[in-house]
């Protein structure tokens, strides 16, 4: 009645009528039965009965609810506690028993059991994911269990029929680990390791590490149970993902090479990869000094779903002393990833082989014989001006918070690597930037590049200061200044000098942390770069210079020879941009590095008419039957500006018994 009586007085209902209701005990519960005419008797004001009402409906419906709360509370502990007591693995109180001395009561205890097999490369030992076999898999065992069972079990669950996805299980030497990864002992059971640890779970880990081939004759043989062909795998549509089968002798003095091989699971457990013959006669192909490592983690990388796989054919590869390394880079992520292989210092050592992952996780089916490295540094500059660049013609890298000194020493990396391997320079990036990291001074005329920096609209405004200073838009020309921190009024005598402090201070100084990194790559092989202006301008793609790249057939009939005009034509007409386009689609690269481009003539008609190319080869298949000039011009207009060729494009091999064709664009 304390909080009623409480509320009555805030009401200024008079003493003698609240003094009345407590001696007759009228309390909440008492009015919300009490009808309006008996609560008159008490509150004659309307007012004064409706705002009490609606307080102890309130106040009543408050103390259900709490009261209601309690309730479900005291339900949901209940069943907790009843659920809770069923788990025998649970440390709660079931009859009064405390659930350690529950398990102390049984034989058989729960164990987590995983697979790691031990990688060559990294010298430690790796897990197996559940995609290759491997996971962790939750058994009961004996608490009597020691190593050589729990090895057992282990075998029977990654070894089944005494295989797995990595090869027969009489190529690896066995061992067992424990939670903390440490070598198991062969005395201590399962249930003593419980009572020591105390922990609720235990896990152990089967590993597995390749035996040492006594004779070389026996690599081929190590290999084969890895290399089974599935009976159905073009029909199974599961994701699939890349492992290593490595052939290496126990002799270094007799053969010192490690071969990497691609392959893929499938529903059934197969693999989709080479038969054993083919992968024989591929290691013998291959120099006993040289040494070919498989770089990029698929199992671990977010595009690990791939639909198709491709073996990586060894029998054309040079022999080499230098190591060779197969990159695996992701269409739409080839400045991150390609930026990360390079970040290893001694790359340039290696002998690097790229192959290339569409968005769709597949491989692009292509073999590294020049244009898939051609097209991934294409593909990567492309990326690098959008992200990391600004200007207009030339382009100046600029400080990103994300990247730090092995970022930028990675690019360097990159640059020293397309031009050694392809004559492939960034054009795009101003000569001054690559003169002051190769040379450790500028060779061209900085104005000149920062003129080439500015947009279009600035640069025409500067170019007439520097003509006719009276004719200048006076606002523009400040505003231009101001935006570029100058300090200094302009006028007709100072217009030279503003401009070369701005240039320095825009190409040169504001990279500087950028040029630094790179003058740490580009300066000790400096000698292996020409004149960089000689050279910009024989990269840079033009009509002329392509149409003296075509090789048409010797002999060509009236129809060919209709093609060839309308190829001519169109090339002449085109603009850079179509021109880099058209390089990109037949070469890999949009830059113009003097390939021969072979032209081809088909007979393709109708819907599946469309120009073929072949990058490694250099190869532009063309067909007979275009009506008209605009029929041809729109149709490569089509395929040179579809995003199939720039994101998806879809690769195939060929191998002829005279050479090798591959970089297919597909429609």
């Amino acid at each position: 009645m304390d909080d009623l009586s409480q509320f009555l007085r805030e009401r200024k209902v008079p003493e003698e009528t609240i003094w009345t209701m407590e001696q007759e005990k009228i309390d909440r519960s008492t009015i919300v039965l009490m009808t309006d005419e008996q609560l008159k008797t008490y509150l004659p004001s309307y007012g004064d009965r409706l705002a009490v009402m609606g307080f102890c409906r309130r106040s009543e419906g408050n103390h259900n609810e709490t009261r209601k709360s309690r309730l479900f509370d005291r339900l949901r502990n209940r069943l907790s506690r009843r659920k809770l007591s069923n788990d025998g693995d649970q440390n709660t109180e079931h009859s009064g028993q405390p659930s350690q001395k529950r398990n102390a009561l049984k034989t058989m205890r729960k164990v987590e059991i995983g697979w790691m097999t031990y990688d060559n490369e990294n010298q430690n030992f790796r897990q197996v994911r559940t995609k290759r076999g491997g996971g962790t898999r939750k058994v009961e065992v004996s608490k009597e269990a020691q190593k050589k069972d729990l090895i057992e079990q282990a075998v029977n669950l990654f070894f089944p029929d005494g295989k797995s996805l990595l090869g027969p299980i009489t190529d690896f030497e066995l061992d067992l680990k424990d939670y903390q990864e440490l070598t198991f002992d062969g005395i201590t059971t399962v249930g003593q390791l419980y009572s020591d640890t105390k922990l609720s779970l235990l896990r152990f880990y089967l590993t597995t590490k390749q035996k040492r081939s006594d004779t070389p004759n026996s690599q081929s043989t190590d290999l084969a149970p890895a290399l089974e062909k599935p009976e159905s795998s073009q029909n199974s549509s599961s994701a699939s993902s890349f492992y290593v089968a490595s052939a290496s002798s126990a002799s270094v003095e007799t053969v010192s090479s490690e071969v990497i091989f691609f392959a893929s699971t499938v529903n059934d457990g197969g693999f989709s990869l080479y038969s054993t013959e083919d992968v024989c006669s591929v290691i013998e192909d291959v120099s006993e000094e040289s040494n070919i490592v498989f770089m990029g983690d698929l199992s671990e990388h977010e595009h690990q779903n791939l639909d198709e796989t491709l073996p990586v054919s060894l029998q054309n590869m040079p022999s080499s002393e230098r190591t060779k390394r197969i990159l695996v880079v992701h269409r739409g992520q080839v400045l991150p990833e390609l930026i990360q292989h390079f970040c290893e210092d001694g790359i340039q050592d290696v002998d690097v082989r790229i192959q290339l992952v569409l968005p769709n996780g597949a491989l692009e089916k292509a073999y590294d014989d020049g244009g898939v490295v051609r097209d991934c540094l294409s593909e990567f500059w492309n990326e690098f001006y959008d992200q990391c660049t600004m200007g207009n013609i030339f382009r100046v890298p600029f400080l990103r918070h994300d990247y730090g000194q092995q970022h930028w020493e990675s690019v360097g990396r990159i640059i020293e690597y397309g031009w050694a391997r392809e004559k492939y320079l960034p054009v795009k990036i101003a000569p001054v930037v690559l003169e002051q990291a190769a040379f450790g001074c500028v060779k061209s005329d900085v104005v000149d590049n920062f003129l080439k920096y500015m947009s279009e609209s600035e640069r025409a405004v500067l170019e007439t200061w520097r003509s006719d200073f009276n004719s200048t838009d006076q606002e523009e020309l400040i505003e231009i200044l101001d935006n570029h921190s100058c300090r200094r009024a302009p006028t007709a005598s100072n217009v030279n000098e503003i401009l070369q402090e701005l240039a320095h201070k825009t190409l040169i100084q504001e990279p500087a942390y950028v040029i630094k990194q790179w003058a740490k790559i580009l300066s000790p092989v400096r000698h292996n770069f020409e004149d960089l202006l000689t050279v910009y301008g024989t990269l840079q793609p033009t009509g002329r210079k392509i149409l003296k790249s075509l090789a048409f057939p010797d002999t060509m009939d009236d129809r060919q020879k209709e093609i060839q005009r309308h190829l001519t034509i169109y090339l002449r007409n085109a603009d850079p941009h179509h021109l880099c386009l058209f390089l990109r689609f037949c070469t890999g690269s949009d830059l113009f590095l003097g390939k021969t481009i072979t032209i081809d003539f088909t007979q393709i008609q109708g819907f599946q008419r469309r120009p073929v190319a072949h990058t490694c080869g250099c190869v532009l298949e063309l067909s007979e039957h275009y009506d008209s000039y605009p029929d041809f011009s729109s149709e490569m207009n089509k395929v040179l500006e579809s995003k199939i060729v720039h994101k998806i494009t879809v690769f195939s091999i060929i191998l002829p018994s005279v050479f090798l064709w591959g970089g297919q664009f597909v429609l």
